[in-house]
């Protein structure tokens, strides 16, 4: 009897040996698989390179490069690279030289400044898109995202004019941008072509000591309304505003929640959703468009914050008309 089952015992034996070695096949080529996969992908991803002259830092310049990182990894198969505090031009051509020897598909710079560096570089980087967020395109492989913010700036404009009592309003600008982005200067002459405006450009997104400087001015030459447009320096315009009794006109987001009796209103500009509009057109079938690129209202990038309480209902119907 026992002669009789010892075969099947011997049989069923080597089938469990048998499947559990055939499993454990089948594991290690499935992890295998995965690996494999998991590597294609990581090497299908393209590899996007960003520069920035600022610091990444709350309430900077910088920052909004970052934010734009952020968007683009969540929303596309992108590598990304940041770099930050491209101060020297020195640090930046060494920076680049390493990104584009690492295999860098796109290149973006976070402002106008780099597209002097770019246009040098593009010819040798044929297959490289160079993009800069503002700023000047020569070759094919360049292109510059820009916006005209124009229509909301002419009723932040309106709103100013109607509220200053001095007729003199001030404009501190973190570059000199008064020939290309006219629409406010003229929305206040247009409400009444007696006033005075003076301007001032601080040469930084970030530098407050400066921009505090020209408040002092401004406010020396009795103006009682300022448009803020940088970035860093904002808040301390906005706190000097609010303790010298001076109305402010914020910037890049809606700055009101810092001086809520002071701050008209805002020029709203979400830069991050650049990026996201870069990398659309890359992965589009008609890909980056050489030349520059005007993005709207509908892209996302601008709008008109609330305005404050210190206007009427009749104020807001004739700045909105």
């Amino acid at each position: 009897m026992q002669q009789s089952n010892q075969p099947r015992w011997i049989l069923l034996l080597t089938v469990v040996v048998a499947s559990g070695f055939i499993t454990l096949m089948i594991f290690k080529v499935s992890n295998a698989f995965s690996e494999l996969s998991s590597t294609q992908k990581l090497e299908d991803k393209t590899k996007v390179t960003i520069l920035t002259s600022d610091e990444i830092v709350d309430q900077s310049w910088g920052s909004l490069a970052y934010m734009g990182q952020l968007k683009i990894e969540e929303q596309f198969p992108v590598e990304v690279t940041l770099y930050s505090e491209m101060k020297t031009e020195a640090l930046l051509v060494e920076t680049l030289e390493q990104a584009l020897e690492a295999g860098a598909e796109v290149v973006i710079g976070h402002g106008r400044e780099f597209s002097e560096v770019f246009t040098t570089f593009a010819p040798l980087y044929s297959d490289v898109n160079f993009v800069t967020i503002h700023g000047e395109a020569v070759h094919e492989n360049q292109s510059v995202y820009s916006f005209n913010q124009g229509e909301i700036e002419k009723k932040a404009g309106i709103a100013a004019a109607l509220i200053s009592e001095t007729k003199k309003i001030g404009l501190i600008d973190a570059v000199d941008a008064r020939e290309d982005q006219p629409q406010f200067e003229e929305a206040l002459y247009h409400v009444n072509p007696d006033l005075s405006l003076f301007y001032k450009v601080v040469d930084s997104w970030d530098d407050h000591s400066k921009a505090l400087e020209y408040m002092e001015e401004l406010v020396n030459e009795g103006v009682d309304v300022v448009y803020s447009r940088g970035n860093g320096f904002n808040r301390a315009v906005i706190e000097y505003g609010k303790k010298h009794q001076i109305y402010i006109i914020g910037y890049l987001e809606d700055q009101s929640y810092m001086a809520s009796n002071w701050v008209l209103t805002s020029v709203m500009n979400d830069v991050s959703q650049m990026y996201i509009a870069i990398m659309k057109d890359y992965f589009s079938e008609e890909g980056i468009q050489h030349g520059v690129k005007l993005l709207t209202e509908e892209d996302g990038v601008y709008q008109l914050a609330p305005f404050g309480p210190m206007f009427t209902k009749e104020d807001l119907q004739y700045i909105n008309e």
